[in-house]
């Protein structure tokens, strides 16, 4: 989800070319459903239409998937139309990605904050090593994330994929899954910390 909203900015900003297809198409308005093929400005078909959310029609090319607003669309003789072939849509899918990861990395350092996907604040990045990221909670135990489990906010901030009730859940699992092996095993020096699972 997070790659299609964020691959629907980029891809929406290259989507110039279709202005004047929709200006060229006939003045029907495009009425999207789910299922439905999605073509390009030369006719060859680029992918279909996998959700429409208001005004944002998410399409699949098959490896890839974008959210695009509905005025990137035109009806014309095959059916809904983009300014994009399939190719160009998966660069624009695979080049948004690639900066997001970047930008991500360039923010995911010791001390930045993160929060939960519903705004409340978790804690802050205290280590970064490979993939996991290892977070300070407020209560001061520590929690071990994938890299892949943290997002960019628009605002540029770091935000986990899950609620802050959803975290504490997981997290509160860990911990007693932790402990249990505790347990049975001699004392860790890292009795607080807890890894969540996706």
């Amino acid at each position: 989800m997070k790659k299609s909203l964020i691959a629907a900015a980029i891809a929406a900003a290259s989507l110039a070319p279709v202005a004047a297809v929709a200006q060229d198409a006939a003045a029907t308005a495009v009425a999207p459903t789910v299922g439905a093929k999605v073509f390009g400005p030369e006719g060859n078909e680029v992918g279909t239409v996998e959700s429409v959310q208001g005004d944002v029609i998410t399409v699949s090319t098959g490896t890839a998937r974008a959210g695009l607003p509905k005025s990137a669309f035109a009806v014309r003789e095959k059916g809904l139309t983009i300014g994009m072939t399939k190719a160009q849509l998966e660069a624009a899918i695979s080049g948004a990605a690639a900066q997001t990861d970047a930008a991500k990395d360039a923010t995911l350092v010791v001390g930045a904050a993160i929060k939960s996907s519903d705004g409340v604040a978790l804690g802050t990045v205290s280590k970064v090593e490979g993939d996991d990221v290892t977070v300070t909670l407020s209560d001061g135990s520590n929690a071990v994330l994938k890299k892949s489990y943290i997002g960019l906010t628009a605002d540029q901030s770091l935000a986990l994929g899950m609620t802050a009730a959803d975290f504490a859940q997981a997290t509160q699992a860990a911990g007693t899954a932790q402990a249990s092996a505790d347990a049975s095993a001699p004392p860790s020096s890292e009795e607080n910390a807890a890894t969540v699972a996706e």
